[in-house]
Parts: structure tokens; C-alpha cells; sequence
């Protein structure tokens, strides 16, 4: 019975390193991604992702685009571009842009993904 334990601990012991080494050679080192979301409602509408930063706490990540949202809101007011909202969570926010006499809104937002998930596929 106890021969068989042993060897019962050493298959997870096993997979877990298995697990640990294929998430660090696909690249996924980091716990959290930061992801930037823009949607544009113009001409049927588009919507860019883009990988900005890794983290290791969840936390952390938040905490980042909380930062990018706040030092943001200036340029969301200005050149044609008027800030309409920010959510709640300090991580999104939606403006409105006047380009050539015609009005569309931006919804931006900052969402943070587990490494390897990518929002993309």
C-alpha cells in the first residue's frame, strides 16, 4: 500500500512539473495580462486588442489600468474627443470623437486576462 502512494505522488509531483515547464516555454511567464479593448462605433463598428503587460497578482494588473484610465482622461478631453464616462472600476472608459464634422464613441478599456488566454481568438 505504501509502495503505491509513493508512486501516486511522484505522477502529480511529475504532471505538475510537466505543467509548470509548458506554460513557461509557451512564453506565458507571467501570471496576468493586461489587455487594452478598443471598440470603435464607426462605420459598422471595430474592435482592437492589444497585449500591453504582464503580471504576477491579479491585483497589480488591475492597479495598472487603473493608472493608464486616470492619466488618460486628458487626452479623452481634448482635440475633438469629450470624456462621456468612466465605469466604476477605474479600468474603462468611453469618449466621443469629432472627426471630419461626424461624431463616433470609443469605448476603451483595460481588462486583465490569465496568461495564456488571449481575448484575440
Amino acid at each position: 500500500m505504501r509502495h503505491a502512494l509513493v508512486w501516486l505522488v511522484v505522477a502529480v509531483v511529475s504532471l505538475f512539473a510537466a505543467y509548470l515547464f509548458s506554460s513557461q516555454s509557451n512564453g506565458n511567464a507571467s501570471s496576468w495580462i493586461l489587455w487594452e479593448k478598443t471598440m470603435t462605433m464607426k462605420d459598422g463598428g471595430t474592435t482592437a486588442w492589444e497585449p500591453l503587460e504582464g503580471f504576477d497578482r491579479l491585483a497589480d494588473c488591475h492597479q495598472s489600468g487603473l493608472d493608464i484610465v486616470q492619466a488618460a482622461r486628458d487626452f479623452m478631453n481634448s482635440g475633438g474627443r469629450t470624456l462621456v464616462a468612466v465605469r466604476p472600476d477605474g479600468r474603462s472608459a468611453v469618449y466621443s470623437v469629432v472627426e471630419d464634422g461626424a461624431q463616433h464613441t470609443v469605448d476603451y478599456r483595460l481588462l486583465c486576462f490569465p496568461g495564456p488566454f488571449d481575448p484575440r481568438h
